[in-house]
């Protein structure tokens, strides 16, 4: 595999000393079960940000939302909301904290250039107990290493790069250094007081990033699809379902430090995602076969790991021997749990079908076929069937 390519597979994976709170920890864990807690959301109305309302809601919780009301602006009417910007407005948070109000903890999905956080932070470290930074597995410098944890060597930038970087927009490929810096910033504000959570790609409902939802859409096309490489390669990624809860028990069992938010090392193949996709779309009364494809071919023929078959690159590949396999063994014992692979296909199939019906209906079918393109991602279907022919021509040579 080429330079460019290992440089574009680390690009595009970024598009990845903890400690418990020092109380007694069975005393701690009762009280967090019985106790109602005031969260502040910053955001809760895009991808990642519902499943933790409904989650903290769920639990009995109260909860806040302070975002800028343009994404999801009619879900959970019955909450308190405040309209706000975290690069232009803030005042909202300043009269919060001006009538007295507490929160337990508040979390933040919005963290990807150190200053948006900490002048929120700073806004509310009077007015708060934890603060919660969703952070990404990009954060470390490499996949090279096999069962790496949360102590694993960090991705860094310069400071005069870093300090060039001023919105969510620029960060590019420096996105896991730039998180790392995050991470660091949020502990200097709170230090022994911020929980960090690094989930790497979040799949499932809502998801349009087509970094994942290409297996189970493409199943459902039907036919004969690739199967990249042997099928043996380890993938790792997290239903959002399953981030929310986590993400809520970590304040209510008041949680601090870093945790890997996302499935367990090792236990999930490219075979196993590829055929759950398959199963899925049989359970649609559609029949999906699987050519499994050697990466040296796919490689010779322009079919990019990650970029055309999304959350997978080879293990054979220099740096990525690791791939996969970060080490949830602290975030198990904290509380992880991960559903069955099956639901999060589903999800990701139901959500296209559901939200694409929807779409079509409101905007047409233009607008649709460019949505369901960008949702389904991954290889597109004419160039899958020509990569096909080309793999069964060179078994008869």
């Amino acid at each position: 595999m080429t330079s460019s390519r290992r440089e574009f597979i680390g690009q595009a994976g970024a598009l990845t000393a903890s400690a418990l709170v020092a109380s007694n920890a069975l005393g701690s864990s009762i009280f967090a079960k019985s106790k109602k807690l005031n969260i502040l959301m910053l955001g809760g109305t895009g991808f990642a940000g519902p499943p933790m309302v409904r989650r903290a809601i769920a639990n009995g919780h109260n909860v806040t939302l302070f975002n800028r009301g343009k994404s999801g602006p009619d879900m959970f009417p019955d909450l308190e909301h405040i309209t706000g910007d975290r690069y232009a407005d803030l005042s909202g948070l300043e009269k919060f904290v001006q009538d007295g109000r507490k929160f337990d903890a508040v979390i933040d999905t919005f963290t990807y250039v150190p200053k948006t956080v900490t002048d929120t932070m700073d806004i509310l470290l009077s007015a708060m107990g934890q603060y919660v930074v969703i952070s990404t597995t990009s954060v470390y410098a490499t996949r090279s290493a096999i069962g790496m944890d949360e102590t694993g060597e960090k991705a860094r930038v310069t400071d005069e790069i870093a300090d060039g970087i001023k919105t969510h927009r620029e960060v590019g490929m420096h996105y896991g250094a730039m998180k790392v810096r995050v991470e660091e910033a949020a502990e200097q504000r709170m230090p022994g007081k911020v929980c960090i959570i690094r989930p790497g790609l979040i799949v499932g409902d809502r998801d349009t990033t087509g970094r994942y939802s290409y297996w189970p859409i493409r199943a459902a096309e039907g036919g004969t699809m690739i199967g990249p490489g042997s099928g043996k390669d380890y993938v790792q990624y997290i239903d959002v379902r399953d981030l929310g809860d986590f993400t809520i028990h970590c304040i209510e069992q008041q949680h601090m430090g870093a945790y890997n938010g996302i499935s367990p090392a090792g236990e999930r193949t490219s075979k196993d995602m590829v055929e759950s996709a398959v199963r899925v779309a049989k359970k649609h009364g559609v029949d999906t076969k699987i050519e499994w494809i050697n990466n040296e071919f796919l490689e010779e023929n322009g079919v990019a790991a990650w970029q055309h078959m999304p959350a997978w690159v080879p293990n054979s590949v220099e740096g990525y021997e690791g791939q996969g396999q970060l080490s949830t063994k602290k975030s198990i014992k904290a509380g992880l749990k991960t559903r069955h692979i099956d639901d999060t296909a589903e999800a990701a199939l139901m959500y296209f079908k559901t939200r694409g019906e929807e779409l079509k209906a409101e905007n047409g079918e233009e607008f649709y076929k460019t949505w369901s393109q960008r949702i389904r991602g991954g290889l597109p279907a004419e160039r899958e069937q020509e990569v096909l022919a080309l793999w069964e021509a060179s078994k008869e040579d």
